[in-house]
């Protein structure tokens, strides 16, 4: 060991060789060495002036042995040892290392006294055995219970001990080989170390001779009179400084997720360790993390949350900064976490919930690892990490909300939790990890792209030979195509319009010039002007021979569920030559999945030749205009159109899209039909993204993968409340200098301050105060927020003044070179429950008509001044809500 300046204690007419000795043995490089010694012996002060006095001799002796050690060491002898001596002569030696030899009860006492006050170790010199060869090093025993004294132990050998030691890390805590991996690279350790739980090694063996204990020092982080005293013989035992003080009561013990480093950074989450139910997010407050000894990076945490560069290492610790603690940062460590980056094993990922009895049938794939993952924040990592420890497992748990960074609010839903491990897995393998399967628990098998889904008690059918990583870095259609599993569909003809009528228009004639079949999907139908035009267009395709299918879903088309009869679709079910099917009725109690897992889709297909998709049900608000209406305070808000989008496509594309309908439509009960493959009509790419509820994200990955792709500027068209997974891209594109363009809207149309009145009024305008509040970070961040206004039209009473509708379009656009439409809203419903369809439109033309389709609409609308003082009290007064559970979203 490497302590400079020693103090030895020793009693005068006692054995002084062996606190010498321990000197020599275990700080060979003392630049120091100052010897006090007891005088114990109560003889009269005329005796002890004699030649022969046996304290002199003694005193001759100890000189003699210390000359031995060092040239010019000192020795002094004082009557009594006094802690105030004691510490005024550590404090004059600048002392790193107090040796005892053996004291008696009383000097013992005064040793802790002086450990305590001066914080020093204490090295009690007992049997002293030599290196077994020529430098070779000490043989230590380091206790380390808690993980206060594993952090105390981690100091002493970063910092005293030699390269040379061999120590072996006795702990009642199970710790498997990883974690050992973790302690050496976060203390910054070169020595050899083991791990033991002590089994089979009573107290007396732990302390016994060397020869039979194995070790020659004895590390202990507390003072432990009782085994001093009570255990004499054995090898010497080192008391380190006394521990740091425990935290205060309100400081509670944290806990954190081992890290994914992806190649380009870490997103970290930090969470307080106790508590009862969802984990908290710790303090907002600087962090620090430490690696071989030392901070390798600070970061301050927002909700718990921070973000780390790449490339810190395989394990960190972490401890909160409270002042500059960086000299002893092994100490102040808190907590330990590995870090896991792409290598040449295979991994797979396993619901870390999953039943314990299931755990052992984990290690039996011998050619993969294991990795836990935590679906959700309601036990600590350590505990599961203790489960896992075990069951004979690697004790590594990442955390799938800090993966997918998907923020606090408890937006996604438990039904959701096996399309959120496929996603963790997805997202790993695009950045390199070797993914070989997810083991999931969730009633619902996710789909999986390049690895296998299976459950727990099907491992053993796992191959062994699992695909390559995705190759990177990745384009946009190579991102979009390995996370969707949708290619781009060449030689379309695409048209994208905002506007009600121009929908109106092309939805009439493309059912009036239909001549062989007409398939159309819609979320809800009304028996309203627009629901009955349609009606009357589709009985009249019927009486000349064209096949009409209509599928509507059941619940939300009022038809079929709960004793439901919409009129509408009774009429249409009951004329000849139109087939209408609903889909998922209900009958009984519904469940939370019956009541969200629903078919959102909206899609006409004329002919096998043209398609129309978008946001439109069949309905007025849908496709009136806004001068089409004569409008005063008095009528209902479902009577005022909404913002809404669409598009119409021609060529090969429309055959996918009908492929959709042809599935959707046999599940309902359907007959299946050909789909024929439409001639090319035009130059324009589109991908066709379908989504199924709880079996993927797939629309929710694509919108990730445009907004992240964005180095210029976004435009974002939305009107429910934003999940908070596209609400962060939506910030990472801000911090990235990208100009974010948003319009959303009230769910509840308002004239000036005053809604319209109408059944659900109330609801939706609280609804409203959601989606406003997933706006104000992007407000308060520099993002253009616009609400959506229509100036006053002629058509209009004169007394209404300005509209702001609903926005119920669902359009994005990048880069003004690639756009997308379609029915899934930018909130949780639409990316985990709901069946959507997306439309992406890689071609910079139409991107390109549809932003500036986009800056007109802005250009009326009303932004959102942060530096307003209203705007700052309504979204201080809804702060609240941003971590509402989405699930509650209208």
């Amino acid at each position: 060991m490497n302590y400079q300046r020693v103090l030895v204690l020793a009693e005068l007419r006692a054995d002084a060789g062996a606190p010498l000795d321990a000197v020599r043995r275990f700080a060979p490089s003392a630049t120091l060495v100052a010897v006090i010694a007891e005088e114990t012996a109560r003889l009269p002060a005329w005796l002890r002036m004699e030649v022969d006095d046996p304290a002199h001799r003694a005193l001759d002796g100890l000189r003699a042995l210390a000359q031995r050690l060092a040239p010019g060491v000192e020795v002094v002898v004082t009557p009594e040892f006094t802690i105030d001596a004691l510490a005024d002569a550590a404090k004059a030696g600048s002392i790193d290392l107090v040796v005892v030899g053996e004291l008696r009860t009383r000097s013992l006492a005064v040793v802790a006294q002086l450990r305590k006050r001066s914080s020093l170790p204490v090295l009690f010199a007992r049997s002293v055995a030599e290196a077994s060869a020529p430098g070779e090093g000490a043989r230590l025993l380091c206790l380390g219970v808690s993980a206060r004294e594993r952090r105390a132990v981690g100091q002493f050998l970063r910092d005293h001990a030699t390269a040379t030691d061999r120590a072996v890390l006795l702990t009642t805590t199970r710790l498997a080989p990883m974690d050992l991996a973790e302690l050496r690279e976060v203390w910054g350790l070169a020595q050899a170390l083991e791990l033991s739980d002590g089994s089979g090694m009573p107290p007396r063996q732990l302390f016994g001779a060397p020869s039979r204990s194995g070790h020659d020092l004895v590390v202990m982080p507390r003072f432990p009179p009782v085994i001093l005293l009570a255990v004499r013989p054995g090898p010497s035992v080192l008391v380190l400084p006394p521990l740091r003080p425990a935290p205060l009561e309100w400081e509670r013990a944290i806990d954190a997720p081992d890290f994914v480093d992806d190649g380009t950074g870490i997103r970290a989450r930090i969470e307080y360790a106790a508590g009862v139910g969802r984990r908290i997010p710790i303090a907002d407050q600087p962090v620090a993390f430490v690696r071989e000894g030392k901070v390798v990076a600070r970061a301050d945490s927002r909700r718990g949350e921070v973000e780390l560069s790449s490339g810190l290492g395989n394990s960190l610790g972490i401890f909160r900064v409270k002042r500059n603690e960086a000299e002893e940062a092994v100490v102040f460590v808190e907590a330990q976490v590995g870090v896991l980056r792409p290598g040449p094993r295979p991994i797979f990922l396993f619901d870390a919930e999953i039943a314990k009895d299931y755990l052992p049938l984990l290690r039996g794939v011998a050619w993969a690892d294991a990795v836990g993952v935590r679906m959700r924040p309601l036990r600590s990592c350590g505990s599961l990490r203790a489960d896992l420890r075990a069951a004979g497992l690697a004790p590594c748990v990442i955390d799938a909300s800090a993966v997918l960074d998907e923020g606090e609010a408890s937006d996604v839903p438990e039904w959701g939790d096996g399309v959120r491990l496929a996603r963790v897995a997805t997202r790993m393998r695009l950045n390199g990890f070797t993914i070989a399967a997810v083991v999931y628990r969730s009633l619902h098998p996710p789909s999986a792209l390049g690895f296998a889904a299976i459950r727990p008690e099907d491992l053993e059918t796992l191959s062994a030979e699992p695909a390559p990583p995705a190759r990177r870095p990745l384009s946009l259609g190579e991102r979009l195509a390995a996370i969707t599993g949708h290619e781009p569909i060449a030689g379309n003809r695409v048209d994208v319009e905002m506007d009600n009528r121009t929908a109106r228009r092309w939805l009439l004639s493309a059912i009036e010039a239909s001549r062989r079949r007409v398939h159309l999907q819609v979320y809800m139908a009304a028996d309203d002007d627009v629901g009955r035009s349609v009606e009357a267009a589709l009985a009249a395709a019927a009486a000349r021979g064209v096949a009409v299918r209509v599928l509507v879903d059941s619940l939300h088309g009022l038809h079929g569920s709960l004793g439901t009869c919409n009129p509408l679709l009774a009429r249409l079910a009951s004329r000849p030559g139109i087939d209408l099917r609903v889909s998922k009725p209900i009958s009984g109690v519904p469940s939370l999945e019956d009541l969200k897992q629903r078919d959102h889709r909206k899609l006409a297909v004329i002919d096998g030749e043209a398609a129309l998709l978008g946001g439109r049900n069949l309905s007025h608000e849908y496709y009136t205009g806004f001068d089409e209406v004569h409008l005063t305070a008095n009528v209902p808000w479902r009577a005022v159109p909404w913002l809404e989008a669409g598009a119409r496509v021609r060529g090969p594309a429309v055959a996918q899209l009908e492929r959709l309908f042809l599935q959707a439509w046999t599940e309902a009960g359907g007959e299946p039909f050909d789909v024929p493959a439409p001639a090319q009509a035009g130059d324009t790419s589109a991908r066709v993204i379908a989504h199924r509820g709880l079996r993927d994200a797939f629309t929710l990955e694509a919108y990730l993968a445009l907004l992240d792709s964005a180095r210029s500027h976004v435009y974002v068209v939305n009107g429910f409340p934003l999940v908070l997974e596209i609400q962060h891209a939506l910030l990472r594109a801000l911090r990235r200098g990208v100009r974010v363009r948003t319009l959303f809207g009230n769910l509840t149309p308002t004239h000036g301050e005053v809604a319209f009145t109408g059944p659900w009024a109330h609801a939706r305008t609280a609804a409203t105060s959601f989606v406003h509040s997933r706006m104000d970070p992007l407000v308060a961040a520099g993002g253009e927020c616009y609400e959506f206004v229509v100036p006053h039209l002629a058509c209009w009473d004169p007394a209404l003044g300005d509209l702001r509708p609903h926005v119920h379009a669902k359009a994005l656009s990048v880069d003004a070179r690639v756009c997308s439409v379609g029915s899934a809203n930018f909130d949780v419903t639409a990316a985990y429950w709901e069946s959507e369809l997306v439309l992406v439109i890689e071609d910079a033309a139409i991107a390109r008509r549809i932003e500036a389709r986009f800056d007109e609409l802005l250009g009326g609308s009303h932004r959102v001044d942060p530096q307003d003082p209203g705007w700052r009290r309504r979204a201080e007064q809804r702060r609240w809500m941003r971590y509402w559970p989405g699930t509650l979203s209208i």
